[in-house]
């Protein structure tokens, strides 16, 4: 079966961003993790009002200058809407920790929610990746293709739990520093790792269990024949 044609799609043109812009992008750099490495900075220079302040003036500023340059908003817009939860929580709790609650919090939902994806037979790494290449659902369900998003998506739910209960302990702690270093360890650098040991898993899997490629499921569909067994 040609299953490794359609994983390579992923390697073409119609993705914009890849693991090795997140790695090699200076303005997603900037983006992700000048934000959290200001405010404690800040918050241990001049205090937690210092630190919220100057925080949401980088993440405005960065926005502006996205805009001014006509450059992609994504990673700005996205962590300037992080910034502004963040430090609302901080704030309002009156404490540097409370700002790297939400990404704690969204990081232990979306663990969770993969775990549940698993046991629903409907993985979430099989879902992101329909919604972004728009393939037939039905392919990802195929009993020879499934169980490769699966178990990357078990990869996927134990990083996030891990970075959630990290985070956590070192709240509890009070480690606003060490909360910075792992909030950036544990951000863009991890997600682009995951990304290419998503890419080399995958592939490698569906070409082990040989089930159909997206096309072959596709013409086989079109022949009538059961989604569940199309293409095999």
């Amino acid at each position: 079966m040609r299953i490794a044609a359609s994983v390579a799609v992923m390697t073409t043109p119609q993705r914009r961003y890849s693991a090795r812009d997140l790695l090699t992008n200076r303005g997603v750099l900037l983006d992700t993790v000048a934000p959290p490495l200001v405010f404690v900075v800040a918050n241990a220079a001049g205090g937690l009002t210092i630190a919220a302040a100057v925080s949401l003036g980088l993440s405005v500023l960065l926005v502006a200058v996205r805009l001014a340059r006509r450059q992609r908003l994504l990673y700005a817009a996205s962590g300037l809407g992080g910034v502004v939860l963040a430090v609302a929580f901080a704030v309002w709790a009156g404490e540097a920790e409370a700002y790297f609650l939400p990404g704690i919090v969204s990081n232990a939902v979306l663990g969770v929610v993969s775990v549940v994806s698993v046991f629903a037979r409907r993985p979430a790494i099989a879902l992101t990746s329909a919604a972004i290449y728009r393939w037939p659902l039905g392919w990802y369900w195929h009993d020879q293709v499934r169980p490769a998003y699966s178990e990357i998506t078990w990869v996927w739910a134990i990083v996030y739990l891990a970075k959630a209960g990290v985070q956590y302990l070192l709240v509890v702690r009070g480690e606003v520093g060490w909360l910075a270093v792992a909030r950036i360890v544990s951000g863009w650098p991890v997600f682009a790792v995951l990304l290419v040991a998503t890419y080399a898993y995958v592939n490698r899997r569906l070409a082990a269990l040989g089930g159909p490629s997206v096309e072959e499921y596709r013409r086989a569909v079109a022949a009538g024949a059961p989604a569940s067994a199309a293409g095999t």
